[in-house]
């Protein structure tokens, strides 16, 4: 097969064999990547019912995604043969690197700890691999663990052993509930993590036998042989995990993997601490070389330079002290080596001063702490996020009880916490480092200042300290030490409504964000940090609004951290469509802050508006491993896969959004991949269970009727959109007008749907704020081009639209880019496109350059551009498209292509109103192609079809008239 294409692959070598198929290294041709596709044996897939189980277990494998995880891109077949395309890891396997000799205990324990989290993640989703083995785990270049084949052990059929489904390299790692055909669960894969522990460490497996019976007598019943006979400086913490690991009985071992992880991640910790001796052994310090200690009794802890002073401390403090800094050493010695960054949290301060400004200093201390990089400092929006993950969403402060649960969450090495007081004039700050593992103080320290205007000082010396006490590099701080002052704001009340303002942000409240934004730039007009955020929360609601506050930001971007300048600009060229540059700085900025969960979703949100959807639900996926909870992420990741065709995923992503965030946006999204999926009446379920919820939404009606219009049952649906008309409020009665306006274009009453777009113009003129009647305007010149190709009316529409908005929001852009369209303005769709569309919709620009091919008569252009569009593009794009597919095919002679796109488009459940407009063209459009083919019946079928959707329609509509005299000729010529 090498050098063969197979799809859009290009075969470049074989990568391996074995009893799960043919593994080949290829190009994607597409996408421009190498991959890894493994081709699977036929008799796997040979019968329906296997194929079925093969894409469910698949599909299971396809949801992981985790760095140790080798990721699955796709599912394909090709004649007859199933492959899967997955991530190509450039690197060898386990077996391959403890071949010659076994690991070092540090490496095997880095490895341990990778495998493990790769395990806890399949483990969290229900996915059990089955087939754990150093031959399916892989070290790429960079060291770092790829767990191979989740989800595929399952396909080899029978879970009881066999001599024909296994072998005695796979049976070696077997749990004995395995081999005695028991329920394998995720503790079955701790066993066999275990032997791959074992192997790592002793370059065996710990059970011997040399045939298969011999081999499963001794899983199931000897004690595994000895790793300290093989490894005798092993630890006993190490015997006891590999022991544990071991266990016959699944309840003797570690219930979860996560737990395994834990104990290896303790292990590795004291493994690189300070060696020493016991206090009993060790030498007398002499007089002189005794340790000072700290004249101030309310900061004895604190880390200072050594001093020439000598005196001679009273052996039990001298031993207290002693212990604390072997402690400090032991626990800083492996970052101080390795420059692994410190896990820091640093809680709210509490304020004893009674000044309400105060309230957000642990901000401003935070902001100065990330200057370093040594280290790792959590953001409030991150710790946010892990109490979330807590369920404790409705937090608004976090204290110390709350930052050490926080802490056991994330693995923080010191947790900062701090206290402001005031005497007079006199301000007081208070700092502790805590290490919340140990369970002990490591220092204290504290700074004093005249006013308020030296609180920002204090901040500083503050940062400065904490950095040296976590032993970071002189030079290194004075080369990241930038005043606080300076990257924030020196007006404290300015800073406290920042801070107010980045935590509703956080609880995803963008209005009163936006409020608290306009306080703090009305007190210091040159707030970087702020200006950046208030475009950030105009931005989520698609608003040109934003391009001024981030013009802002971008004047001041001096004024913020390092890291907060990549955000700046990132959203600075988000906002002007420079996606491919946004993209580029949030990618360069994660290579420093790889967790930082606004990069990672903007690269997620931004390639799905660009069509490249592989990579946004690979980071969409990573922001919700980091907040399960996080609203717009599940949106846009069930939209991805929604969009990708993968409806069960994208079902699961939408059951998550909306146990997660209960709304009328996630109920409406779960309804529509149940109708996707074909599941109506599930559906239907779903919206009107949140129309009961949510009784004040339109979107549940919307969605009920639109599953009624799917199903040709027009009456109903005019009922349901009836029912809003009957509630008060504006926005009722304006979707309502919408709904039927679009149920009118379905019956060819395109009078009527002219109309109920003037009934919406004249509600919303009423209104203070009329901005809802632009839009307005906008529907009508769609239906009146639509309907009956008056562009004249239309144009005049358009710019009453124009006169009546001076800042208009992506989602008019939208709508006036689809009336360009119709229009055939395509130079003014191309610009709309450019500036502002494609940034939310991909492939806009190709759709305008096919239809200007189509035009030009040059169609193999034109049919490349629209199957571009098809195949990658979202929204209403592919309706239209599909149905230009369908009348260029007819008007070239490719008829049965014609007739393939245009019952696809049929079958798309979404995209109103333009599937309005075609769905009941394409039945006529088929008539005409059956009726060119010599196919009568099926001609007079499918203009029977057209004429009953339209039985009410405008008596001039063009189509109508043809078809009729077409379908009265067929019969006549039929009667004959």
């Amino acid at each position: 097969m090498i050098g063969q294409t197979i799809s859009h692959f290009r075969i470049l070598d074989k990568l391996g064999e074995g009893g799960m198929g043919v593994v080949y290294k290829a190009e994607d041709i597409k996408l421009k990547r190498t991959v890894a596709l493994k081709f699977l044996p036929q008799h796997l897939t040979s019968t329906k019912e296997e194929q079925a189980r093969f894409l469910q277990e698949a599909q299971a494998a396809a949801t992981l995604n985790h760095p140790n995880v080798c990721t699955i891109y796709g599912i394909e077949e090709h004649e007859g043969s199933h492959f899967i395309e997955m991530e190509y890891v450039d690197g060898v396997t386990m077996r391959e690197k403890t071949q010659q000799v076994p690991l070092k205990i540090n490496d095997a324990i880095s490895y341990g700890i990778q495998i493990g989290e790769a395990l806890h993640e399949a483990h969290s989703k229900g996915i059990v691999h089955r087939d754990i083995k150093a031959d399916n785990i892989m070290v790429n270049a960079k060291n770092q663990v790829k767990v191979m084949d989740f989800g595929l052990a399952k396909l080899k059929g029978s879970l009881k052993l066999t001599r024909s489904s296994s072998t005695v390299g796979t049976l070696a790692y077997m749990a004995p509930e395995q081999i005695q055909g028991g329920e394998v669960d995720a503790r079955s894969d701790i066993f066999s993590f275990g032997v791959v522990m074992y192997e790592m460490l002793t370059g065996r497996t710990p059970f011997r036998g040399e045939h298969d019976a011999a081999m499963m007598y001794s899983i199931l019943n000897e004690e595994p042989d000895p790793a300290e006979k093989h490894r005798p400086e092993l630890s006993s913490e190490f015997l006891h995990i590999l022991n544990r690991a071991l266990e016959k009985d699944p309840e003797d071992r570690y219930q979860n993997a996560h737990d395994m992880v834990i104990d290896l991640r303790r292990l590795k910790r004291e493994s690189s601490k300070v060696s020493r001796a016991p206090l009993a052994e060790m030498p007398a310090a002499k007089p002189q070389e005794a340790p000072q200690p700290t004249p101030k009794p309310e900061v004895a802890h604190e880390i200072q330079k050594p001093r020439a002073r000598r005196f001679v401390i009273p052996t039990a403090i001298g031993s207290v002290l002693l212990l604390a800094v072997i402690a400090y050493l032991s626990f800083f010695g492996e970052e101080a080596e390795t420059g692994e960054r410190i896990p820091v949290a640093v809680i709210d301060f509490v304020n004893e001063t009674g000044e309400k400004e105060l309230d957000g200093l642990s901000g401003m201390l935070i902001t100065s702490l990330e200057q370093s990089r040594r280290l790792a400092v959590l953001t409030r929006p991150r710790m946010f996020d892990i109490l979330k993950q807590m369920g404790k969403n409705d937090v608004d402060r976090i204290d110390e009880a709350l930052g050490r649960e926080i802490s056991q969450q994330a693995n923080v090495r010191a947790l900062v916490i701090a206290s402001i007081r005031k005497f007079d004039e006199l301000y007081t700050i208070d700092l502790k480092v805590f290490d919340p593992l140990q369970n002990e103080y490591l220092y204290t320290t504290k700074e004093e200042g005249e006013g308020k205007k030296s609180i920002p000082s204090m901040i500083d010396r503050l940062s400065e300290k904490t950095r040296v006490g976590l032993k970071e590099r002189a030079d290194e701080i004075a080369a990241s030490s930038r005043k606080v002052a300076n990257v924030t704001t020196t007006n404290l009340e300015a800073y406290q409504h920042y801070f107010k303002g980045d935590q509703l942000i956080s609880n995803l409240k963008f209005d009163e964000a936006e409020k608290e934004f306009n306080k703090a730039i009305a007190l210091d007009s040159t707030f970087a940090l702020a200006y950046y955020r208030l475009a950030y929360a105009i931005a989520w609601s698609i608003g040109e609004r934003a391009k001024e506050p981030i013009r802002k930001a971008m004047q001041y971007i001096d004024k913020v951290p390092e890291k907060e300048q990549y955000l700046i600009r990132a959203e600075n060229a988000s906002i002007h469509g420079k996606n491919e540059e946004a993209i580029a700085l949030y990618r360069e900025l994660l290579r420093s802050y790889p967790d930082e969960k606004e990069a990672l979703y903007e690269i997620g949100d931004l390639s799905f508006h660009r069509g490249d959807y592989v990579t946004a639900s690979t980071h969409l996926e990573k922001v919700l491993a980091i907040d399960a909870a996080f609203e717009r992420a599940l949106q846009h990741l069930t939209w991805t896969y929604r969009d990708m065709q993968r409806y069960e995923k994208a079902l699961v992503i939408a059951q998550q959004y909306v146990s997660k965030e209960a709304s009328p946006q996630s109920y409406n999204l779960l309804g529509e991949i149940h109708a996707l999926r074909g599941d109506f009446e599930q559906a239907l379920e779903t919206y009107g269970h949140a129309r009961e919820l949510f009784p004040n939404s339109t979107s549940p009606v919307s969605g009920i009727g639109e599953i009624h219009i799917f199903k040709e049952d027009f009456d109903g649906a005019e009922a349901e959109f009836q029912k809003m008309l009957q509630k008060d409020g504006s926005a009722q009665k304006r979707r309502a007008y919408g709904n039927l306006a679009i149920l009118s274009a379905y019956r060819g009453k395109y009078h009527d749907a002219q109309k109920l777009a003037d009934a919406i113009i004249e509600i919303e003129l009423k209104m203070v704020d009329s901005t809802h009647a632009v839009p307005a305007y906008i529907g009508k010149a769609f239906w009146l081009l639509a309907g009956g190709h008056d562009g004249e009316n239309a144009k005049k529409a358009i710019e009453k639209a124009l006169q009546m908005t001076s800042s208009p929001d992506v989602l008019f852009h939208i709508f006036l880019f689809e009336t360009y369209l119709l229009m055939g303005e395509y130079e003014k769709a191309s610009s709309l496109a450019a500036d502002h569309v494609s940034r939310v919709i991909p492939f806009l620009d190709v759709l305008v350059n096919a239809h200007v091919y189509r035009t030009k008569g040059e169609y193999d252009q034109a049919i490349r551009a629209f199957q571009t569009v098809v195949q990658q593009g979202s929204g209403f794009s592919k309706v239209l498209s599909l149905y230009q597919l369908g009348e260029i095919y007819n008007e070239t002679g490719q008829n049965e292509k014609a007739i393939e796109v245009l019952q696809r488009m049929q079958r798309r459940f979404v995209d109103p109103p333009m599937r309005a407009v075609f769905y009941p063209r394409s039945y006529y459009l088929l008539g005409k192609i059956y009726e060119k083919e010599g196919e009568r019946n099926l001609a007079i079928k499918n203009y029977e079809k057209f004429l009953n959707l339209w039985k009410d329609a405008d008596k001039d509509l063009p189509e109508l008239i043809d078809a009729k005299a077409r379908l009265a000729k067929l019969k006549g010529i039929a009667e004959k």
